[in-house]
């Protein structure tokens, strides 16, 4: 009888010391579980920051783009300003004589 008690004392404090073990196992995968949380929440906060950034960059541009001149204004342009130029001449001639 008293073999039969020892033996399950022994039963239970091996049960007990893995029941411990694995509690230590759990409360370690916990703290590298909350470890990589905060990792990812830092990561997508950066991201974010980085995705509201190029939108703006993006925004910029486009704005920036549809206010640069075309070629066919370009041409416009500089055909105008040749004329003015001949037009400032011919008074320029005018004034001389």
């Amino acid at each position: 009888m008293v073999g039969n008690l020892k033996q399950r004392l022994d039963r239970i404090e091996s049960k007990a010391q893995l029941l411990a073990a694995l509690h230590n196992d759990m409360i370690k995968s916990m703290r590298d579980d909350e470890q990589r949380i905060g990792d990812l929440i830092a990561r997508e906060k950066q991201q974010s920051d980085e995705i509201a950034r190029l939108r703006t960059q993006v925004e910029f541009l486009s704005v920036s783009h549809s206010v640069a001149p075309t070629r066919d204004d370009l041409e416009s342009s500089r055909a105008m300003l040749a004329e003015l130029v001949r037009e400032i001449d011919r008074c320029i001639a005018d004034i001389g004589e």
